[in-house]
């Protein structure tokens, strides 16, 4: 019975949704873990529509005093974590509640320049990449003129590193290893709309497909019944 009850209660008391973004990175947002366990106090009241709660009842759950959490306020307001804004109630009173907006947009511009690092960081990895390929296969460092078009490969024709992987193969099995055949390579694919290595493959093999098609007509032709000659007048 007593176990029945506190599960009541457990659920009665609602949970606090919180962002693991948040969770993890609260620190790097210039906020304390103080400040960060008193936004969770306030989230859990305003999450149910008490946008006001009591801050005697806030200092009270976390151990403290009213001073102390207004100090706390003041300093995430300071640091642009959370204002101070005036709502217009039904009965046309008004009362300040605290706003954690910009704590939310601090959070989705640390979500995109942290997107925005790792993806830079991947790119240069790929491009160092890159280059070590060519020049394993080339057996030599390239030089400044094929490093600058290898570059316009990657930043202005926007082909992948992938895309140039391939090229590359293909250049090595055609013994015509240069840059000049690995761009016409990379143009036809280009102007044929094939991007991703998936579709290249798909190219590759449907192209080999054919050729052995080819081939074995044209020995079905060669080794087919020999039609007789006859000399005229015969």
């Amino acid at each position: 019975m007593a176990d029945t009850q506190v599960l009541q209660r457990y659920l009665q008391a609602g949970e606090t949704n919180i962002s693991n973004l948040l969770l993890h990175h609260y620190k790097e947002l210039g906020m304390t873990t103080s400040q960060f366990v008193l936004y969770l106090q306030f989230k859990s009241y305003q999450e149910r529509g008490v946008m006001n709660p009591d801050i005697r009842t806030i200092a009270k759950h976390l151990g403290t005093n009213e001073r102390q959490v207004f100090e706390q306020l003041h300093q995430m307001m300071t640091n642009k974590l959370a204002e101070q804004r005036v709502r217009k109630l039904a009965d046309g009173k008004e009362d300040a509640i605290y706003d954690f907006s910009l704590l939310i947009n601090k959070l989705a511009l640390f979500d995109d320049h942290e997107q925005t690092t790792v993806k830079q960081e991947e790119t240069a990895t790929a491009r160092e990449l890159t280059f070590n390929q060519l020049e394993a296969e080339f057996g030599r460092p390239l030089s400044s003129m094929e490093l600058q078009i290898v570059n316009d490969w990657l930043d202005k024709d926007n082909y992948s590193a992938a895309m140039i992987k391939l090229a590359l193969r293909q250049a090595v099995m055609n013994s015509a290893l240069n840059l000049q055949y690995i761009d016409r390579i990379l143009q036809s694919w280009d102007r044929q709309g094939l991007r991703t290595e998936r579709d290249i493959n798909e190219h590759e093999r449907q192209f080999e497909q054919r050729q052995s098609t080819k081939q074995t007509a044209k020995k079905k032709t060669l080794n087919g019944p020999k039609i007789p000659i006859y000399k005229l007048g015969e």
